[in-house]
């Protein structure tokens, strides 16, 4: 018989069974958004006589020649030079930095054993769940703090319009491979993120979902939210991806900015990797607090010995006051080993979950590459 533990894992040795096979994504079953689509235009090199051919994305609606859900990104021949020439490729250069996580990408394998994250894409709560752990969700359209939690907040970044769309992601596979691993991840993601009705209501209500293009012909507003059946036909294909196909972010799941800050003090020596309260007042105190802690206890475990000292310089005092001198003898000896107990009690404390951490971590690792498809579900405990 196999008995689970809290943290998902068995006691038994037996092989778990093989799972979903896992592969490359390779495009939406169901499209959501017609609205764009690819033309490919000859590419004249002056250095080989072989002619080549570049995909462009446009917009399939003439009247709005900008990406779904973003008309500041044209779709036109300006925003979409040749990488050869002096001008920007804009379309590119928005996508890059609405979907890349590189600095998130650098950092994570130091965090491996110092700071330590669950090395799991599945180590992601439904949105609903967040609420039980008294998380406020705050979205951001910043994709280097999706699924960042910072005690009582979590980001979470909408899904574009644009990512309705088949051409899309014909087009990003051969413009950015980086950029095209990046939105993947990310759409991995919202597969454990929405797992209920009851999160896909929420999601919209956020506006975490994007809606539907207009499909009036006579200029009525038809404008709607997928239905959940819809939705999830278009997201099952994201969840057999393997982890060779995302970039190293999304590996992970939900990480904790505290400890993305202090990796980055430690190691790229910045102040934070993002500041919730951009002000020094704010700073400070989150950077004085632990070193007040430390001068108050300082504080009490000197008086307590000055205590003891003026009790010892006493000299008799007849018979009144022996009780009293005793007392202030022993007490403050006593306050001080309380101290030494509480913060020794601390240390260990915290070792022992570091080192707990530590083995789940890389149990985690090895349940995965051995094929274990529930490797890296955790309960939603006190500690997550």
């Amino acid at each position: 018989m196999t008995v689970g533990n809290s943290n998902g894992s068995s006691s038994s040795s037996t092989p778990a069974p093989p799972g979903p096979a896992r592969r490359p994504f390779t495009g939406l079953v169901k499209e959501l958004s017609s609205q764009l689509t690819l033309e490919h235009v000859p590419i004249r090199s002056s250095q080989s006589a072989t002619a080549t051919t570049r995909s462009l994305l446009r917009a399939a609606d003439p009247n709005k020649p900008f990406l779904p859900g973003q008309p500041r990104v044209r779709l036109d021949d300006d925003g979409q030079q040749e990488p050869d020439r002096n001008t920007r490729n804009e379309l590119l250069e928005y996508l890059r930095k609405a979907h890349l996580t590189t600095e998130l990408d650098d950092i994570l394998p130091f965090m491996r054993y110092i700071f330590v994250q669950t090395p799991s894409f599945k180590h992601i709560m439904p949105l609903h769940h967040q609420k039980a752990h008294a998380r406020d969700i705050i979205v951001v359209e910043k994709p280097g703090l999706h699924l960042v939690w910072y005690y009582d907040r979590i980001f979470i970044m909408p899904i574009p319009a644009y990512f309705y769309s088949t051409a899309f992601w014909t087009f990003l596979e051969q413009a950015d491979p980086a950029a095209y691993k990046a939105a993947v991840g990310f759409m991995r993601s919202y597969y454990y993120l929405i797992q209920y009705q009851i999160d896909f209501d929420k999601a919209c209500e956020m506006g975490l979902i994007p809606r539907l293009p207009d499909s009036s012909a006579n200029g009525t507003s038809t404008s709607r939210h997928p239905t959940y059946e819809e939705f999830y036909d278009f997201i099952a294909p994201f969840s057999k991806v393997d982890d060779a196909s995302v970039n190293r972010r999304y590996h992970y799941g939900e990480l904790r900015l505290t400890r993305i800050n202090r990796t980055f003090v430690l190691f790229k020596f910045r102040l934070a990797y993002f500041h919730i309260y951009p002000q020094w007042g704010s700073f400070l105190a989150h950077l004085l607090a632990p070193i007040i802690t430390v001068f108050a206890v300082c504080s009490v475990v000197l008086n307590s010995m000055q205590v003891s000292l003026a009790a010892l310089a006493t000299g008799p005092v007849g018979d009144a006051w022996p009780s009293m001198v005793s007392v202030s003898l022993y007490f403050p000896i006593a306050v001080i080993v309380l101290i030494a107990f509480i913060i020794v009690g601390a240390l260990c404390g915290m070792l022992v979950k570091g080192i707990a951490d530590l083995i789940w971590v890389n149990k985690t690792r090895k349940r995965k590459e051995a094929g274990d498809p529930d490797a890296g579900e955790k309960s939603h405990g006190v500690i997550w």
